[in-house]
């Protein structure tokens, strides 16, 4: 009974153009992401503002590519209230799955109505009126924004397993700070959403097992493209009746580039930490008509400057407060984004 796809598919959510907000539920048509997997342990703990998390040690396994269709008259007919089907086509290797997550948006309220992937159908049917359906809330989604749905229910199928769940779903916006990439050369200020999603598992009457997810989902705010730039997956499954004892985490990463392949103009800038009074920019490339900017952890605009030639070593003569920023150099090419530290 492969309940991790079910809580696998359930969390696609996307960022809209906002700082520290979550704007949409809808990723763009055509966003391609790449699961991913590494032996390190990433903390992803902590919560509030200002934080820094650096994740690295990342392993490509394929591609993921999402796009959003109106339901069929099926689907309309099978899961009530379907206004939206996400779709989700994986590359591995040689073998291609596709999911399709089934959702209602009723004036920015987004619900989770069903699943149906590689066999296994998944119905937020119980009750009546959609109240089984599972809701995320309202978007926009400030931080510190919160929602819990106590009344998650319906049935489920797959191959000669079938049941019916019931719990709950837990939605936060409840971090933002500086996400580090070096695997991807990514840096940049993010907003995280969390989602916890705990169920119990039903035959007939009786209870037979549990099963909750917990997800982190980073969004760039100032990307608006409306994707995630890294999202993990915690799935737990307990069930002795199914002989179920399932604790494994996926990972994927949004479309920022791969690590050489970025165009090499950029690839040999570096900044002089910890930043004086002077921030130093080193280029073992020319660059032309640079654009400049520096903001901090907020994302407020510090310093920019247009059209400058680096050759060698740029310096800029700006007093920063102690603290956490962010620089960014591009032109027609490309651009970069660096960390910078004031102690």
């Amino acid at each position: 009974m492969k309940i991790k796809l079910f809580f696998l598919l359930i969390m696609i959510t996307t960022i809209g153009f906002a700082q520290n907000q979550v704007n949409s539920f809808y990723s763009t048509n055509g966003f391609i992401s790449r699961p991913v997997t590494t032996p390190n342990t990433l903390n992803q703990s902590a919560g509030g503002i200002n934080q820094n998390w650096n994740f690295s040690g990342f392993i490509n396994l394929g591609t993921s590519t999402y796009t959003n269709v109106a339901p069929t008259t099926t689907e309309s007919s099978t899961y009530p209230g379907t206004n939206t089907v996400i779709v989700t086509s994986t590359v591995q290797g040689p073998a291609t799955t596709e999911g399709r997550i089934f959702t209602k948006n009723t004036a920015g309220t987004v619900s989770i109505t069903g699943l149906n992937s590689s066999g296994l159908n998944i119905n937020f049917n119980g009750g009546s009126g959609g109240s089984g359906n599972a809701t995320l809330g309202a978007f926009p989604m400030v931080y510190p924004f919160t929602n819990t749905d106590n009344n998650v229910s319906g049935n489920y199928v797959y191959g000669t397993n079938s049941g019916t769940f019931s719990g709950t779903l837990t939605t936060t916006v409840d971090a933002y700070g500086v996400l580090n990439l070096p695997d991807y050369n990514y840096t940049g200020n993010v907003t995280r959403l969390k989602t916890v999603l705990s169920v119990t598992l039903f035959l007939s009457i009786f209870p037979v097992g549990t099963a909750s997810q917990t997800t982190y989902a980073y969004y760039d705010p100032n990307d608006p493209t409306n994707n995630f730039k890294f999202r993990s997956l915690n799935t737990i499954v307990q069930s002795s009746v199914a002989g179920i004892n399932q604790n494994d985490t996926t990972f994927e990463i949004g479309n920022v580039p791969v690590l050489g392949n970025i165009n090499n103009l950029f690839q040999s800038v570096w900044i002089q930490n910890p930043v004086q009074n002077t921030i130093q920019i080193n280029s073992a490339s020319t660059i032309e008509n640079a654009n400049i900017s520096v903001t901090d952890i907020l994302g407020k605009t510090i310093f920019q400057t247009k059209n400058e030639m680096i050759n060698g070593t740029f310096e800029i003569p700006q007093t920063l407060s102690k603290g956490v920023y962010l620089i960014t150099i591009g032109n027609e090419s490309g651009s970069i984004t660096k960390k910078m530290v004031k102690n």
